[in-house]
């Protein structure tokens, strides 16, 4: 079997619950895993005719020698023009937008460039929310949230208070490119992180629409008793890609190369000075009503109380 690789740090940075900040860092939990194969050319070969008249071989020889297969060559994609095949270099590729067939608009590296979210070294926790309120269709991408040393007891008192209320945080921050909203909930012996896909992102309107009249009374039994005899707990390690355990086996038999490559360190942050002060601020700031009920809506609510 081929190794997998120690998982590598994609993000690391502050996570902020209210006033305390957290130093973390976030390695991913779970990657499709693929056998990367590439485009490869090998020339045929052809047997070399034997020369003319009989050819005596010794019987151990001629077992024995077996003929080296052809070198392979190793094809790269390249850019061509679908008119003139000509070979485009990347400096001249520009990214296009199709609005409508065969027109385009067109954007260079820096136009793209400039859009792009620049990382930011938070992660803000704006909400907290049940998690069985989140429709699964939102999670894009699963990150294991590990603290830096000096982090490890705001992370546990955050753990420990997510797990306790029953609730995940929503959390804001720029990663990749761009801005993501987090998930971010008590595992069983610590915290992950998901990604959110945006509610535009979604596509609702591809989702089928049942018709429950369907349905008959007899039939709907019989299919809620085959549930109820396959049902057991849930054991995920029952299910394996096949296809890729028996292509790397296969790739074993090949080559026994393998590469390991570990996480780097990142320098320690300072602690947060005083937890317990900082978590009474926070939820001091939480209830301070909006700006704009400190005005004409303040007013209004203090007129009514007299009036009573």
């Amino acid at each position: 079997m081929i190794r997998s690789r120690m998982p590598s740090i994609v993000w690391k940075g502050q996570l902020t619950f209210g006033l305390i900040s957290i130093p973390v860092r976030l390695l991913r939990a779970a990657r499709r895993e693929r056998v990367r194969m590439h485009y490869v050319h090998q020339e045929a070969h052809e047997p070399e005719e034997p020369e003319s008249g009989p050819q005596l071989v010794p019987e151990e020889t001629a077992s024995e020698e077996t003929p080296a297969p052809p070198p392979v060559t190793r094809l790269r994609q390249s850019l061509v023009t679908p008119t003139e095949s000509e070979t485009v270099r990347p400096s001249e590729v520009l990214r296009g937008y199709e609005v409508a067939p065969e027109q385009y608009v067109v954007f260079d590296r820096d136009e793209l460039k400039s859009l792009r979210r620049r990382t930011s070294p938070n992660m803000e926790i704006v909400r907290a929310v049940r998690l069985a309120e989140i429709d699964p269709v939102y999670l894009e991408t699963s990150y294991y949230v590990t603290p830096e040393r000096a982090g490890e007891k705001p992370y546990a008192i955050l753990f420990q208070s997510l797990r306790e209320t029953q609730r995940v945080a929503l959390a804001r921050v720029g990663m990749h490119g761009r801005e993501h909203v987090m998930i971010v909930r008590p595992g069983e012996r610590g915290i992950l992180a998901h990604t959110m896909f945006y509610v535009d992102e979604i596509r609702f309107d591809s989702e089928f629409r049942v018709d429950t009249g369907l349905v008959g009374a007899k039939e709907l039994e019989l299919a809620k008793t085959f549930l109820d005899a396959i049902e057991a707990p849930f054991a995920p390690e029952e299910f394996k890609d096949e296809y890729r355990e028996v292509l790397q086996a296969m790739i074993a038999k090949k080559t026994s190369a393998a590469e390991i490559t570990a996480a780097v360190e990142t320098p320690e942050r300072p602690p947060v000075p005083d937890i317990l002060e900082a978590l009474k601020k926070s939820i001091a700031m939480a209830r301070k009503p909006p700006a704009q009920e400190t005005g004409t809506v303040g007013q209004k609510k203090r007129q009514s109380r007299k009036a009573r």
